[in-house]
């Protein structure tokens, strides 16, 4: 067998892999984002390829009733039916930052050409929306400012809302092995949870949830009084600075210090490390993005880079994308505002770029409805379609009871490679292929394309995410819009869409990846997309939701798992460290409530409770921790708790704050076997 290289399916650090002819997965030493490194998640994917699959298309017009096979001549028909049926805006279409590009790209036409309306979004609101608004903001455009190769001559990392050890232990492993070139180098985790990452740091600051954005303030403050900052740096290439620092200016290290509960000394350490180290990367995530002040916390992290001049030589400001393929998504502009080639609906010269691209009349300038506004949208009555590929929102979503409230109301379609527990609420079913049974590309965190090659036949009657919505388009009768015979043909399409952009791609074939796009540093000359050319601070304004109960309850991920486990789930090996599903709780807070480690305890919000088995560590007082991923099958999923406000620019949900209490059920001598 001829060894087929890939992207790995999992996070957003990007790995090359090929699996050898054994069908054993290894890490490709040539690809530039891992070097050959991989973790332990993609070495069982073999094992679980054709587990729990979905191979025929599937259908009940009423959700009591049992599915039955149905041809895809026949899906297509009942497809074209509903559309007809509807109007454009009472379909909403919800798709997956673990799609191959190729497979957003066409989705995307569909719905905003095609259909010519908004309603469509991805997961990526549920991990990437806010770092995107961010970078936008600070610097006019989405894209990462540097690459991995940044961290080889590194002196100073930053984890903040990242337990990278866990979520991108590549890159992680990256870092230390940096760490262990050079004495010369410092790593901070700023988390309320000891992780994994901040075991491994010099440094851990355990700060209060949600107060980032004090922290960060005040940081900008110490480096203002002390005279730290770089005001040439500032001068020549920034906009914005004044007002940014007097909102920090409300935040002084003894205020700050007591709002996030930390040591004053913390704030002047980082302060410090700002100004004085060589080069420093910042790296944030979920922690960061999934908050009601997201954008605000992304902001207080970019201005301290922009404050010190810490970009390109100096440092970077470097967000971590959650999915595989999250960033091609952003490329593709899969969101509700997006268009092809970081352009946007609102933008009058983007719309007309792809009208004339698409040969449509015209794009909704509006955008659509994020997928929480959409649920909203269901329960009304306003939408009455819902197409969902390659993602679990009844598990994944915030406020999990009005989400299956949402699905048993609407027609749902459900398109996939596996059975998942948004299925259960599904009217078709529609069986996806999965990376490894088609081609197309995938760009990682740091905006290297890689070309995800077939290795094995489709499962069963299974077609590309992509084939499945020109195949229905043609049907339509608009095969014109959707001419493609092979995913390449796809790619070359939307290449030309990002000419001459900041994200262009136009010059590359399947045969030069993996490829990155840009140059090392994305804005290596320090001149900015924006109207000034300048980058720009942003005030930082502080808010914190309001919530009742004795803790703060913060989710995370599982180390050997992904996601909702459709996946991953399905092989032993990875799963066996993961069960029972569990909560962190401080042996302290425990104590003073008669609770004992492995004791079974129930979490209780406004929302609804779950059950969990009680793991003792170092968590800061007053906050528990519990892993997001288990599906229905292993435990009630945690997202029942959390609320589905957001943050109002990026719309990303508030999941890593919520307010529980913690009430003991059973001793770990009275657990059974039926209660975990």
């Amino acid at each position: 067998m001829e060894e087929k290289t890939f992207q790995c399916p999992y996070c957003g650090v990007g790995c090359g892999l090929y699996i050898d002819d054994r069908g054993r997965i290894k890490g490709d030493f040539q690809h530039p984002a891992n070097l050959g490194d991989l973790c332990k998640k993609p070495i069982y994917l073999p094992k679980v390829l054709d587990e729990g699959r979905l191979g025929k298309p599937l259908y009940r017009e009423s959700k009591d009733r049992p599915f039955s096979e149905v041809s895809w001549e026949e899906a297509f028909t009942i497809l074209k039916s509903k559309l007809t049926e509807l109007s454009p805006k009472e379909t909403y279409f919800y798709i997956s930052g673990q799609l191959l590009t190729e497979d957003s790209y066409v989705i995307n036409k569909f719905v905003k050409g095609l259909l010519g309306v908004n309603n469509i979004d991805a997961n990526s609101r549920l991990c990437m929306a806010s770092a995107v608004s961010a970078y936008k903001y600070a610097f006019g455009s989405d894209g990462v400012p540097c690459t991995y190769e940044d961290i080889d001559d590194a002196d100073a990392f930053i984890f903040v809302g990242s337990n990278a050890a866990v979520s991108h232990p590549v890159l992680f492993k990256r870092v230390l092995r940096r760490r262990r070139k050079t004495d010369q180098m410092v790593v901070i985790t700023i988390d309320p949870l000891e992780t994994e990452t901040a075991r491994k740091s010099d440094l851990h600051i355990q700060i209060r949830a949600g107060t980032d954005t004090v922290l960060l303030n005040s940081v900008l403050y110490v480096l203002h009084r002390e005279g730290w900052l770089d005001f040439r740096f500032i001068d020549t290439y920034t906009e914005g600075f004044d007002e940014a620092l007097r909102v920090a200016q409300d935040f002084p290290p003894e205020t700050a210090a007591q709002i996030c509960q930390i040591k004053e000394e913390d704030i002047y350490i980082l302060a410090k490390i700002f100004a004085q180290s060589r080069k420093l990367i910042s790296f944030w995530c979920q922690g960061l993005n999934q908050s009601v002040n997201a954008v605000s916390k992304n902001l207080a992290l970019i201005n301290l880079h922009l404050a010190t001049g810490r970009l390109n030589a100096k440092g970077c400001p470097f967000s971590l994308t959650g999915q595989p393929n999250a960033m091609g998504g952003r490329e593709v502009g899969y969101l509700s505002n997006g268009l092809p080639g970081y352009r946007d609906v609102r933008n009058a010269e983007d719309r007309r770029f792809m009208e004339h691209f698409w040969n449509v009349d015209r794009i909704e300038p509006r955008p659509g409805r994020t997928i929480t506004e959409a649920i909203d949208a269901i329960l009304s009555g306003d939408v009455r379609l819902l197409w969902v590929v390659c993602t679990n929102p009844a598990v994944s979503l915030p406020e999990l009871d009005k989400v299956k409230k949402a699905l048993s109301k609407v027609f749902l379609v459900v398109q996939d490679a596996y059975w998942n527990d948004t299925c259960r609420f599904a009217n078709l079913i529609l069986p996806a292929s999965q990376v490894g049974e088609k081609e197309g590309v995938m760009t990682g965190s740091d905006r290297t394309l890689t070309l995800c090659r077939a290795f094995k036949e489709p499962y069963g009657d299974s077609k590309p995410d992509w084939l499945i919505f020109a195949q229905l388009a043609q049907s339509m009768g608009r095969g014109d819009m959707f001419p493609y015979e092979e995913s390449r043909d796809v790619f070359d399409e939307f290449k030309l869409t990002t000419e001459g952009r900041l994200c262009d791609i136009s010059k590359l074939s399947y045969e030069e990846l993996p490829a990155r796009w840009g140059k090392r540093w994305l804005y290596e000359e320090l001149k900015f997309p924006t109207q000034s050319s300048r980058a720009r601070f942003y005030p930082a304004k502080f808010t914190v939701a309001s919530e009742r109960g004795r803790f703060i309850l913060i989710t995370g991920r599982l180390k050997n798992n992904w996601h909702t486990m459709t996946r991953t789930g399905k092989s032993p090996e990875l799963l066996k460290r993961e069960i029972p599903p569990y909560v962190i709780m401080n042996p302290k807070d425990a104590l003073e409530l008669g609770i004992g480690e492995r004791d079974l305890v129930k979490l209780s919000s406004d929302r609804g409770s779950v059950e969990r088995v009680v793991v003792f560590g170092n968590i800061k007082r007053g906050h528990v921790f519990a892993p997001f991923g288990y599906p229905y099958e292993l435990a009630e999923p945690i997202n029942l708790l959390i609320s589905d406000r957001y943050d109002p620019i990026s719309k990303e949900p508030d999941l890593k704050f919520a307010g529980v209490d913690v009430i003991k059920l059973k001793g770990a001598e009275e657990i059974g076997k039926g209660d975990l």
